[in-house]
């Protein structure tokens, strides 16, 4: 593999890097170059590092809102980046004849496993595409639709697949390394968890402050940080902070007193506040089971933490009671958490019947044993399931002129979830005046068509801009302009923060089974500024962002073990299960030999097992590829029995 192989995944991995990152919609080419370059050679000269990079990396990594990317994102540059240094350096050491892997243990039922997984997705990825109907017919404009496409859409099974391919590619680089860097790659990858977390309380912080307030515990405004795979909702950032706050936790407990330790306690203290603001139930749950566990395997194991002071002793006492009243404040009360507290049985009841509904689509024993095909749930649950439709659509295509249209529509049948979808994109606010919308759009039947400037982080609107649109009669001719001001308050600063809030311009299909076929659209400020970006959609839904603020369900089953089921069926179920037993199964050998890394990776795992049971993540590339770098980073643990010599963090 090293000889031969390692150069052509180097170069593919480079080139895929280089050309989408030339084609950036914000930066630059020479930046996106350079990044890409700098990626490149770092992971070639320090291939054992790489865990660490794309752990912190992952959680910023993404600009969808503003870049309109949907198959890819800036992470999976990152990705690529890292694969083509890495085995560049793979290639370079098989050149010089340093085949490092030769001598070392290979773990073959866990190989054995990981392939078994790569053969199952990949019959998975393929009935999802038959099931898609992908070689139905050419498409013009393939990647300008692939970028750009829908949940529903046959590019949807390629973008749930690819975290497994990146993780399949890890694999061969992990296994190259020599066994006296294995041990400095796994502390590498937790020391990137907890970089990762870092950034993404930072972001809690900054999103709330902006928004309600850090200390606002009343308004139900849900924390999403830089997870804007929620732009559909579901629990990404649920999901990450579920495997990322355990190592909090455990750097706490196990780093010496002094600095160190007191920059554990602040992320332990800022990721349990990230925690709180999701108002997640599952995820509280998720985390204190984790935490217990680790709390009882140390005791058991007799994991030793590292040696502390008696002002350490009273440090962790204090932080402890911290912990406490900040858990006290959010969920007493009259705050939001309480009132999700008491509905906990109705949530509960609804969820169930959401199960059901999923479950209801493996209707033969076909697709039983194989599944709906990967990223087909939500084009069959919004088909099949009666009131499970999306809210709405916006699908870029060409019109019979050849011009580019967005065909922008709300619900089916349901007007209860009328303004729950719209096309959007971010603009910079003009604090004074009101913004003036010109657009040319067609319709079959008269419809309500609602345009709205409005501060907005992803899913909450605040101060806003808005008109009715209301035809009385169909709009047939494409270049006829329509022109109006949107009424409302001018977004006067009320305060830093507030000055600091995005702005969100948003075309939303209010009228039930109704379509508008928008050509192009602009929007003025009051100071004559032209602030939309590709307003013609001649570059796809570059710099648009299509998002939904409420009815979730046909996007997600809500629960990582049924969606694995319905998606990929029993044998790929079997298959994850038996992998997920073997990574146990070393995680208590390494926990034998009182391995302190290997208690921190279990807590993540244990965590994100617990709020699988609520929460389903293959459907989210970024997070989901976190959890199988988890499980790569246990299986180098396999092979290093001896105890790591890496003190703290």
């Amino acid at each position: 593999m090293a000889r031969w192989g390692a150069p052509v995944v180097a170069i593919l991995a480079a080139a895929a890097c280089l050309s989408l990152a030339v084609g950036h919609p914000l930066a630059s080419v020479s930046l996106a170059v350079v990044l890409c370059c700098v990626t490149m050679g770092w992971a070639a000269w320090r291939p054992w590092t790489i865990g660490c990079l794309l752990a912190t990396l992952l959680p910023v990594a993404s600009l969808a809102p503003s870049t309109g990317w949907w198959l890819i994102d800036e992470f999976d540059l990152v990705v690529l980046a890292v694969l083509a240094g890495a085995y560049a350096r793979m290639s370079f050491d098989a050149w010089r004849g340093g085949a490092a892997d030769a001598a070392a243990v290979r773990d073959r039922v866990g190989f054995g496993l990981w392939m078994a997984l790569g053969v199952s997705s990949t019959l998975s990825l393929v009935i999802g595409l038959l099931d898609a109907g992908a070689g139905t017919g050419a498409q013009p404009d393939l990647w300008t639709r692939a970028l750009y496409g829908g949940y529903a859409s046959v590019f949807n099974p390629v973008r749930v697949s690819k975290s497994l391919l990146w993780a399949l590619l890890l694999l061969p680089v992990l296994q190259h390394l020599p066994e006296s860097r294995r041990k400095f790659m796994v502390a590498s990858t937790v020391q990137g968890l907890a970089f990762g977390l870092a950034m993404v309380c930072a972001l809690v912080l900054w999103e709330r402050w902006r928004y309600v307030g850090i200390f606002n515990f009343t308004d139900s405004y849900r924390t999403v940080a830089g997870f804007w795979e929620m732009h559909v909702g579901g629990g990404a950032i649920d999901a990450y902070l579920a495997m990322a706050v355990p190592v909090a936790f455990w750097a706490v407990w196990w780093v010496p007193a002094g600095w160190r330790w007191s920059g554990a306690a602040l992320l332990a203290l800022l990721s349990t506040y990230a925690v709180l603001t999701t108002y997640s139930r599952g995820l509280y749950l998720a985390v204190a089971i984790s935490i217990v566990f680790m709390l009882i395997v140390a005791r058991v194991c007799r994991i030793q933490p590292a040696a502390g002071s008696r002002v350490r002793g009273w440090s962790l006492k204090g932080l402890s009671l911290v912990l406490v009243a900040q858990a006290v404040w959010v969920l007493g009360g009259h705050t939001f958490m309480a009132g999700r507290v008491a509905r906990v049985d109705a949530d509960l009841l609804d969820r169930a019947a959401h199960w059901r509904d999923g479950l209801g689509l493996l209707k033969t024993p076909t697709d039983w044993m194989f599944g709906l095909g990967a990223g087909r749930l939500p084009a069959h649950y919004s088909a099949e399931v009666p009131g499970g439709e999306f809210a709405g659509q916006a699908l870029w295509r060409h019109g019979p002129d050849g011009t580019a249209v967005v065909e922008l529509s709300g619900p089916a049948t349901r007007q209860d979830m009328a303004y729950d979808f719209g096309l959007t994109q971010r603009v910079d606010l003009w604090s004074e005046g009101n913004y003036r919308v010109r657009i040319r759009y067609q319709t079959d039947a008269p419809l309500v068509l609602l345009l709205s400037v409005c501060e907005r982080h992803l899913l909450y609107d605040f101060r806003c801009q808005w008109k009715h649109v209301r035809p009385e009669a169909a709009v047939a001719d494409p270049d006829q302009w329509h022109e109006m001001v949107l009424p409302g308050k001018a977004f006067a600063p009320a305060g830093r923060a507030v000055a600091l809030r995005d702005g969100m311009f948003t075309m939303t299909v209010l009228s039930v089974g109704r379509t508008a076929r928008i050509h192009e659209v602009a929007l003025w400020d009051a100071r004559g500024h032209q602030v939309l970006k590709n307003g013609d959609f001649a570059r796809g839904l570059m710099h648009w962002f299509p998002a939904a603020q409420g009815s979730f369900k046909p996007w997600h089953i809500d629960n990582l073990y049924l969606e694995i089921l319905i998606e990929r069926g029993l044998l790929g179920w079997l298959v994850v299960a038996l992998l997920a037993a073997w990574t146990g199964h070393g995680l208590a050998r390494a926990l034998q030999h009182r391995e302190p890394w290997a208690l921190a990776l279990s807590g993540s795992l244990v965590s994100m097992g617990v709020l699988g049971l609520v929460i389903s993540v293959t459907e989210l590339p970024r997070v989901a590829f976190m959890l199988l770098l988890i499980l790569l980073t246990t299986s180098r643990l396999r092979r290093s029995p001896q105890s790591l010599s890496c003190n703290g963090m």
